[in-house]
């Protein structure tokens, strides 16, 4: 367990030429661009989820690799795509986990998304940058039975608890955004043991988010945890030269993203009133919980297609063509990032929450959230991901190895009994969005 930077780089520099290296890259957890820069070639990847956003292309001969791709436009006069502005003026754009472009699209046609679990390389003297998957390559094997299903959860739950460890050795004063939900409540648990380390806060932007602070108000102060609830102010005028930051953050996303005026006042806010050193933010968890299959309510998932990478993406019941263009896009996108490579106990439709959502929408959301403090995530690692991609596929949407990691990290927070229903996971609401899913996926026009 090692929290300096340098001696990492240093270990994984002696590996770098060895078949083992990405052996020792799968144990990394975080938010990271890990590179090698030789003579003619920089070598690159992102960490397991893309919650570090990053592009790359080359513009007039010269290469750029940028967590944002806005500040190559400003610098070399890019002009936004026109097929982006053609999905940006789409009205149902924004829904569907919010505004992000598809594949490994970005504003600009010079440059490319880097896209988590390919190797990057970039040869300067070709001006050509190629990727090659490097996980998950390797086949699992479903938990055989509950003993085994036990094992893998405590040695998954034992992961998050060691990456805790680490964060609270790495950072001074580290705080965990905590809410009534799953993720948060298990990265609470993990830091069973460092609760003395540590604060919680949460956030009032929206009448809805009161039962989340109540609940986190009750879990921080059982364990004696100082818990700080940020009210956000329901006004731009309450916020001091909000409109002036609000370009700045609107901006630098590139104008994909239009963010609500009481997101970026919540953000204007938590930079100004919140001392976290870092957030440990919950994100990623998702990735094994399932999340599309409970979006859709459904037990199974069609076939690996464009199609289906479209359907996940967004809806386009009303522009066919468009509908059409973004198969195209996402049949490319597959076949280029070897996809069919990826054994059958890694699903397509989570593969895609991790590498394309979570990439895509997740990178560029905490490249916003980072203008209020450092994030980092102890569910981001490779390691963790492949024991939990063990557990039959009915836990995971039940969320079961969830409860079962959080009883196993901290039983008595487990006995409170405590967790809030994300309000957009209604019943009615899947029933409802399966039926949109399905004939999205039937239509042969």
């Amino acid at each position: 367990m090692e929290i300096s930077e340098e001696l990492i780089l240093h270990r994984l520099a002696a590996h770098y030429m060895d078949s083992d290296f990405y052996d020792y890259v799968d144990e990394l957890t975080g938010v990271f661009v890990l590179g090698v820069a030789e003579e003619d070639k920089v070598s690159y990847l992102v960490d397991p989820s893309g919650m570090q956003s990053a592009c790359c292309g080359f513009v007039e001969g010269k290469f750029f690799l940028s967590s944002h791709p806005q500040l190559v436009a400003d610098l070399c006069g890019l002009q936004m795509d026109e097929f982006v502005k053609r999905l940006l003026d789409y009205k149902w754009y924004p829904r569907v986990m919010g505004a992000y472009l598809p594949a490994d699209l970005t504003p600009f046609v010079q440059l490319k998304r880097v896209v988590p679990n390919q190797a990057y390389t970039c040869n300067i003297s070709e001006c050509s940058v190629s990727h090659k998957r490097f996980y998950p390559l390797k086949d699992l094997a479903e938990c055989a039975g509950e003993e085994e299903y036990r094992q893998t959860i405590e040695a998954a739950a034992d992961i998050l608890k060691k990456n805790m460890e680490l964060v609270v050795r790495k950072w001074d004063n580290p705080w965990i955004s905590l809410t009534g939900g799953i993720d948060s409540n298990t990265t609470f648990a993990a830091a069973n043991g460092n609760y003395h380390h540590i604060r919680t806060f949460s956030y009032l932007s929206a009448e809805k988010e009161s039962i989340d602070c109540d609940a986190a108000k009750v879990i921080s102060g059982h364990f004696d945890v100082p818990w700080t609830c940020y009210r956000i102010p329901e006004s731009n005028a309450d916020v001091d030269r909000f409109h002036e930051k609000a370009a700045i953050l609107r901006h630098n996303n590139g104008y994909i993203a239009k963010e609500k005026d009481n997101e970026l006042r919540k953000r204007m806010v938590l930079r100004e009133s919140c001392p976290a050193g870092v957030e440990v933010k919950s994100w990623v968890s998702e990735t094994i919980r399932a999340y599309w299959y409970k979006h859709y309510g459904r037990k199974s998932m069609p076939k690996l297609s464009g199609k289906l990478y479209r359907n996940l993406y967004k809806i386009f019941l009303e522009n066919r063509s468009l509908a059409h263009a973004i198969d195209k896009l996402f049949d490319r996108y597959i076949e280029d990032f070897e996809y069919r490579k990826v054994p059958a106990q890694y699903p397509p439709a989570d593969l895609h929450y991790n590498e394309v959502t979570w990439g895509s929408w997740g990178g560029l959301n905490i490249s916003e959230m980072k203008y209020c403090f450092d994030i980092t995530f102890i569910y981001n690692n490779r390691r963790f991901l492949d024991l939990l991609f063990k557990v039959p596929l009915e836990k995971r949407i039940s969320d079961q190895h969830h409860l079962d990691m959080k009883r196993y990290l901290n039983q008595e927070l487990y006995d409170m009994g405590i967790r809030v229903v994300n309000m957009h996971e209604t019943k009615f609401r899947a029933f409802a969005l399966n039926v949109i899913f399905t004939i999205n996926s039937i239509l042969p026009f």
